[in-house]
């Protein structure tokens, strides 16, 4: 009776030591994978800005004239995580954002690669530090270029190979307006 009272006792005690679950079919060690945001086929982000200006006439009032300007960024499906599992993407997909956005002010008549540069300048000294503001971060992310990086070196180097020189910023630039004080007009904290 002393015995069974001790098994009783004791066997949960040394069964409760075990690593497995003996609930679970498959070992937990193996469980841990990399998980990957997929949108459905097709998804776009938009980004869209908009300009009015209202036009100083007499006859008729209230014409305005507006300036929009949409872009549409595509969202990783299954087929481009397929693609693209092993690879670094950050430095292509800035890359190509920086080409949309570029295509998107060329179409008003306005240098687009002189408008990304000068971006890209610009956010090297006019944003607050890392962790101030979720907004600056973004802009960050988006607009500062990498260049102590190989990998990022060897992507632009085909298109904005502008970059890799090292007093790019201090020459003039060929844009009238600024994206990033366009965007951060909007933020009212003051950095």
């Amino acid at each position: 009776m002393l015995l069974l009272v001790l098994l009783v006792l004791v066997l949960p005690l040394v069964h409760s030591n075990s690593t497995e679950c003996p609930n679970i079919k498959t070992s937990l060690n193996s469980i841990r994978k990399k998980r990957h945001l997929l949108f459905p086929k097709g998804s776009n982000i938009v980004l869209s800005v908009s300009l009015l200006q209202s036009l100083l006439t007499h006859v008729p009032s209230g014409w305005n004239a507006v300036m929009e300007i949409d872009l549409l960024y595509p969202l990783p499906d299954e087929e481009f995580s397929k693609q693209h599992r092993r690879r670094k993407l950050h430095h292509q997909q800035k890359r190509d954002f920086w080409e949309r956005l570029e295509s998107a002010i060329n179409l008003h008549n306005l240098n687009g690669r002189a408008c990304v540069l000068r971006s890209v300048c610009e956010a090297q000294g006019q944003l607050a530090p890392p962790g101030k503001s979720l907004v600056h971060d973004l802009l960050r992310a988006v607009f500062m270029p990498q260049l102590h990086e190989d990998d990022f070196r060897s992507e632009m180097d085909e298109s904005y190979n502008e970059l890799l020189d090292n007093d790019f910023c201090e020459q003039a630039n060929d844009c009238p307006i600024s994206i990033l004080n366009s965007i951060l007009a909007f933020n009212r904290n003051k950095f």
